[in-house]
């Protein structure tokens, strides 16, 4: 995907969760325990407003990571100021060449980077959303789901892998095929390694496959829906412990 494209569409989903009706801002939401509606709107625009701030500051900035939501208004206004905090990213992102050196969460980087974390930040956080309504979600798009595999591959899997004790010895050295049902060669093998995974793309047998739809696909390892609820063949542990290593909210 192109930063444009990313860009498009961090401003739908975003739209989407400013336009939440209010009457839902109390309801609990099922993929992230422990949180209400409000709670979640009020985490993705204290993301939006620390992305921003770090794309802002510039590549050298010394500034610590930290997101703040201490300005957040009482009741159904929480929504206007979510819309705040979405058009202040997307203002900043739009001054922004898309290689130009960056600050990110993981080092030095380009803006790039923010354009696309930002845009699967949002999209996770619109279906988690929505799925806690009575109307329920809609799938992230095919191309966008692809990329965000993509995205949990290069940047999640080995920063999380390296800062912990690794995957479990059993599955060390095995594999497992990942297979997007409709989306053309939307397909990857991984390759289990103590603090890393080898990736390759194309159709291939796994010790595990995983087949489901991108957005289906997506959203299982990012712990949004069980991979009970996708065909799994094969040796289903194997998946299971490398979602279950890379928690992130």
């Amino acid at each position: 995907m192109t930063p444009q494209e990313w860009l498009a569409s961090l401003e739908a989903d975003g739209a989407l969760v400013a336009a939440t009706d209010p009457d839902h801002l109390e309801l609990d939401v099922p993929t992230t325990p422990g949180w209400t509606v409000r709670d979640l709107i009020v985490h993705l625009g204290a993301v939006h407003r620390w992305a921003a701030t770090f794309i802002a500051a510039g590549p050298d900035s010394r500034e610590r990571f930290a997101m703040d939501a201490s300005d957040v208004p009482d009741g159904a206004a929480v929504t206007g100021w979510y819309r705040a905090r979405l058009d202040e990213l997307l203002a900043t992102l739009r001054a922004q060449d898309p290689d130009a050196p960056a600050r990110g969460f993981a080092g030095r980087t380009t803006a790039a980077f923010w354009f696309r974390r930002q845009a699967h930040e949002a999209a996770v956080h619109r279906w988690d959303l929505q799925n806690a309504t009575p109307a329920g979600a809609a799938p992230v798009p095919a191309a966008l789901a692809v990329d965000g595999v993509e995205e949990w591959t290069q940047v999640f899997v080995p920063r999380f892998l390296a800062r912990s004790a690794g995957l479990p010895d059993e599955v060390i050295g095995r594999t497992v095929h990942l297979h997007g049902t409709d989306v053309p060669d939307a397909e990857w093998l991984f390759e289990l390694h103590r603090d890393g995974i080898a990736v390759s793309r194309g159709h291939a047998k796994g010790d595990a496959a995983v087949r489901g739809t991108a957005s289906d696909l997506v959203l299982a390892v990012w712990r949004r829906v069980p991979l009970a609820a996708l065909a799994v063949h094969g040796d289903a542990e194997v998946p299971e412990a490398l979602i279950e290593a890379i928690r992130v909210t």
